[in-house]
């Protein structure tokens, strides 16, 4: 082991002693540096649970495709004595196999008790069965072992929590009810919830249950979706997951112990969770502030470098809170000095009606002394054939990337959610045809850091889901993506943000001059990262 010659230091803004200092400054300065854990994944500001109980069939006719549409995941209570039952007087339920199918979009089943009793009206041996068949005929049925409770009725005790919540993240047990005939939502109320919870910085959990049957259902069905669709676009201010997702990641956030030390030029942060990491699942974002000001920094973890991410004065890294101290260092300057960097992709490349030496890339690449080549095609789709003058779409065209690259940017994505629009097939395709692109980068250019750029966010039907399926492509092929949409601060849908840093006051795709300023930093941090 090297020798560590500083002592450990709290991230709660702990003085140093003189001695402390002076070693520090061997390297960095560091005297007004913190380490804390972000509020909710990904430093969103709020978050937001979507939950839907007993089982009801309109769950997957009406509600998931929704969801789908907007790479929304929901959570939904099931009651295993009544799933099938086409003909209940309740309403129709589900059938195991639209679990399953549900499962595979991402969506939580969860235990919503095996036939919807008060729960603090039976007894102890008549309460563990009402848990424990739910529990394993879910498992048996979907493959997943279910890790969070909704209440029946929102009933519990000290003593109902003690047997239902073992072996479990928790339990539901505070809620908006969302619907109208019971609920009495409107549009306006809903969005005054939300404006609220993200001025609060607070998780909020739904609570849904029939559309069009069961209780509390909507005469304005219209409503609900658009809450969605709303949600969909405020991604880069609330986290939007399944419960048991942000329940883990709360407790992980208030159990985890994190200290702090120089050992030789590297920061270390040692985190300490004692939770059971075969349920409490979740990565942390931490935040790391105090950062000298136009430094580059890289964080390794387990032997993996991991994603740093710029968000002005301070950085952020995703790290597992049960795997080895993450080492924290700045990265040499001349990094990057005669690589050559081949950035490929549509319109966001080659810059539309502007110079392509406005670009953040062409910049970064002068900037640093590299060979830079510019592969962007105005109209240029990731998967889809279009007409000729847009040129083949990327998963054909990437073998046009010289074979000597260093460095490969992808930038693209805008005009395939305009082509995907909420066409669940059309998605497909685009997951197809990415993991095809992804797989034949690696495979020809395995000597190259490659990097991928997401679009923005547009409010158009098609972003989202666009986004997360980079996002999860580029995730299963061991890529690094850096998500424009959520992390850039770039806001196509501001008026005011359009007229002053995008080509024209209705542009909502490509940036001026001022606006690739605007990401200068935040790309510099994301390829010196590679």
């Amino acid at each position: 082991m090297p020798d560590c010659r500083t002592e450990y230091l709290v991230t709660r803004n702990k003085q140093f002693f003189c001695m402390t200092i002076f070693f520090l400054f061997l390297s960095l300065s560091v005297k007004s540096q913190t380490v804390s854990v972000a509020d909710f994944f990904g430093d969103r500001q709020a978050a937001v649970s979507l939950t839907f109980d007993d089982g009801i069939q309109e769950h997957y006719t009406l509600v998931a495709p929704h969801l789908n549409r907007y790479a929304l995941r929901g959570t939904f209570g099931i009651n295993g004595k009544f799933m099938g039952d086409i003909d209940d007087h309740f309403a129709p339920r589900l059938t195991w196999e639209e679990c399953r199918r549900m499962v595979a979009d991402g969506h939580e089943i969860c235990n919503h008790s095996w036939s919807h009793p008060n729960l603090t009206a039976i007894d102890r041996r008549t309460l563990l069965v009402e848990i424990r068949k739910n529990d394993s005929i879910i498992k048996a049925e979907t493959g997943v072992n279910p890790t969070s409770i909704l209440y029946p009725f929102n009933a519990t005790t000290p003593q109902v929590r003690t047997v239902c919540e073992e072996g479990k993240v928790g339990a539901r047990l505070e809620q908006f009810g969302l619907g109208q005939r019971n609920s009495g939502c409107t549009a306006a109320s809903i969005d005054t919830w939300l404006r609220q919870l993200i001025n609060d910085r607070r998780w909020g959990v739904t609570m849904t249950h029939g559309i069009y049957t069961a209780w509390d259902q909507w005469d304005e069905p219209w409503v609900l979706w658009n809450f969605f669709r709303e949600l969909a676009f405020k991604k880069d201010l609330v986290w939007v997951d399944t419960f048991s997702n942000i329940q883990a990641y709360v407790k992980e956030r208030n159990a985890v112990t994190l200290t702090t030390r120089w050992c030789n030029d590297s920061f270390i942060i040692t985190p300490v969770l004692s939770l059971d990491s075969k349920i409490f699942r979740m990565p942390l974002t931490l935040k790391v502030a105090g950062i000298e000001k136009n430094r580059y920094m890289k964080a390794v973890q387990d032997g993996k470098n991991l994603q740093v991410s710029y968000r002005g004065d301070y950085l952020t890294i995703d790290i597992n809170p049960y795997g080895s101290p993450v080492a924290v260092s700045y990265m040499k300057e001349k990094t990057l000095e005669g690589k050559t960097m081949c950035v490929i992709g549509d319109s966001y490349v080659y810059n539309h009606g502007c110079p392509v030496s406005e670009t953040w890339h062409y910049k970064l690449a002068t900037k640093h002394g590299m060979k830079y080549q510019n592969l962007g095609q105005n109209g240029n789709s990731i998967a889809f054939e279009r007409d000729s003058i847009y040129g083949a779409p990327l998963y054909k065209r990437y073998s046009i990337i010289p074979e000597n690259a260093d460095y490969i940017l992808i930038i693209a994505g805008h005009n395939d959610a305009y082509l995907v629009n909420g066409d669940i097939d059309r998605q497909k395709v685009l997951c197809q045809r990415l993991d095809e692109l992804l797989k034949g980068l690696k495979r020809k250019y395995s000597g190259a850091k490659i990097g991928w750029v997401t679009p923005w966010n547009v409010a158009y039907e098609g972003f989202p889901a666009t986004i997360n399926i980079i996002e999860e492509m580029c995730r299963k092929n061991d890529v690094k993506v850096l998500n424009a949409a959520y992390t850039s601060g770039i806001n196509p849908n501001d008026p005011v943000f359009r007229s002053r840093y995008f080509q024209g006051k209705d542009d909502n795709a490509h940036l001026n001059n001022a606006g690739h300023n605007l990401l200068m930093h935040w790309g510099e941090q994301f390829v010196m990262g590679l």
